[in-house]
């Protein structure tokens, strides 16, 4: 047992930033429900989403936060009151909205703060007086460089929940062809990092390919862009050899994994696509698609389960290379055992406690000049993203030319 544990329990309130399916969240909702097996008491504050049910299965509380911006009366009030309720040891906000909320809740409500930033950047306005944990050796670089107190853990996946499973039986369950070749993709399709943009690239690539055989595509996510998945998908009907088939958000996609030849994505689900044995294609952004293996693993361990810009290979080409079986056994034998040696959800659940523990030397008082400063470089964010609407605003109203 870890000197943190026997320390004494923890009252720990878990604040992802939505309970949309998605890597970050998963994560949270994990590691909250590992840290109560290990005697902590913990609770989960979020807007309500998809993922409440998986929150449910777990056996954790759930508490429901408002849906508004982070700097939202209602949204602040709302987090002092729950704050002021549980009485944390720790608030441990996941991604940036409800980490400033609680950087101006903190000034009215004491606390001590941990933040997890997994997306692929940490904004420049997040509170500097609080530790910070990123996903990747890279990010943890870039980060140390305009702050103190950043900490690397690599996204821990629960590789007891996401292990290997009946592949016959999953797409009998989904419905799926049993001799079809079958890729899955599971995840948000978002417009953050191209997400659906890369799923849609995707399925308009399989569609054209001329030499595709008969083949199974697997979407199950939900977003704010999924309307270009949508789209592609119906213009994928032409195609005689690729099917492809949307199921939404599910909340429980291992059938997903398990029916897969082929998984892709980024992130959480490409280290989940690991844990259940399938041979891995890493998606990122501007066309870049690299398949996981021996001679590419350094390669995300440093830059994360993602990447930039066009590798040379292509979705198809990449694919192809996955056709033989015992490639994708050796692979998917490969992939397990990474996932398990290194991103296991014991050990992530050991580090935070002692991350914990020693933040509970600090005095949980939150300086309202930090608050006052992320509140404006909040707010300057906010105008910069408003900025082109505003301007165009400002032309159609005086009729002035771009």
């Amino acid at each position: 047992m870890s000197a943190s544990v026997s320390a004494r329990p923890l009252r720990v309130l878990v604040c992802p930033h939505e309970l949309v399916r998605g890597g970050s969240q998963i994560n949270a909702i994990d590691l909250a429900a590992r840290l109560r097996d290990r005697g902590h008491t913990v609770e989960v504050y979020a807007p309500p989403g998809p993922l409440v049910e998986l929150i449910e299965a777990r056996g954790l509380a759930y508490r429901e936060a408002p849906r508004t911006g982070p700097t939202r009366p209602r949204a602040l009030r709302a987090m002092a009151r729950e704050i002021a309720r549980f009485s944390p040891d720790i608030v441990h906000t996941y991604e940036s909205w409800p980490t400033v909320s609680a950087a101006i809740v903190g000034v009215v409500r004491p606390h001590r703060a941990v933040t997890t930033v997994l997306s692929m950047d940490v904004p420049d306005y997040l509170p500097e007086d609080a530790p910070l944990i990123v996903g990747t050796a890279e990010l943890a670089d870039r980060a140390r460089a305009r702050r103190d107190a950043v900490h690397l853990l690599e996204p821990p996946i629960d590789v007891d929940a996401d292990a290997p499973g009946d592949t016959l039986a999953a797409r009998r369950r989904l419905g799926v062809r049993p001799d079809a070749f079958v890729v899955s993709v599971v995840g948000r399709l978002s417009a953050e990092h191209e997400k659906a943009r890369g799923v849609a690239a995707a399925i308009d690539a399989l569609a054209a390919a001329s030499d595709l055989p008969p083949t199974t595509l697997l979407v199950a996510g939900d977003g704010d862009d999924a309307e270009a998945v949508r789209a592609a998908a119906r213009r994928a009907r032409e195609s005689v050899a690729l099917e492809v088939v949307l199921l939404g958000d599910v909340p429980d996609p291992r059938d997903v994994y398990d029916a897969a030849d082929v998984v892709f994505g980024m992130g959480g689900s490409a280290l989940r696509g690991l844990a259940h044995a399938k041979p891995l294609i890493v998606q990122g952004r501007d066309g870049f698609w690299l398949p996981f293996g021996p001679d590419t693993a350094d390669v995300f361990l440093s830059q994360g389960f993602f990447g930039s810009g066009d590798t040379g290979q292509r979705f198809v080409t990449a694919l192809a290379g996955l056709r033989d079986p015992a490639v994708r056994r050796a692979l998917g034998e490969f992939g397990r055992g990474f996932v398990t040696g290194r991103f296991g959800l014991d050990r992530a659940a050991h580090v935070l406690e002692d991350l914990y523990t020693a933040e509970l030397t600090r005095d949980a008082r939150r300086p309202v000049r930090e608050a006052g400063r992320t509140l404006v470089r909040f707010a300057r964010y906010r105008l910069a993203l408003a900025a082109p609407g505003v301007q165009r605003g400002w032309r159609r109203l005086t009729g002035r030319a771009a």
